[in-house]
């Protein structure tokens, strides 16, 4: 971690680390001072409005639907193998 990122989280600023792996997967995830995050409740609508427009041109197109259908089984294979 660099030093900027420890200045950071000793400051409070609240932020999630992502690590990935060389395929592009979540391996691990490391959480600090989310409890320092409060919203307004118009802020969490606004938040709320923008993804819900995404998320309904995303699935308003077949072939995103088809591709993510394809996605989570890959991904549902890949994880039965692990077990």
């Amino acid at each position: 971690m660099d030093d900027k990122t420890k200045a950071d989280i000793e400051a409070c600023v609240p932020m999630v680390i992502v690590h990935w792996d060389k395929d592009g997967n979540v391996t691990s995830q490391e959480a600090f001072n989310l409890e320092n995050i409060s919203l307004t409740e118009w802020q969490m609508q606004s938040l709320a409005r923008a993804a819900l427009e995404v998320c309904e041109r995303f699935y308003a197109d077949p072939d995103n639907v088809k591709k993510l259908e394809e996605w989570k089984e890959k991904r549902d294979a890949g994880a039965k193998r692990q077990k």
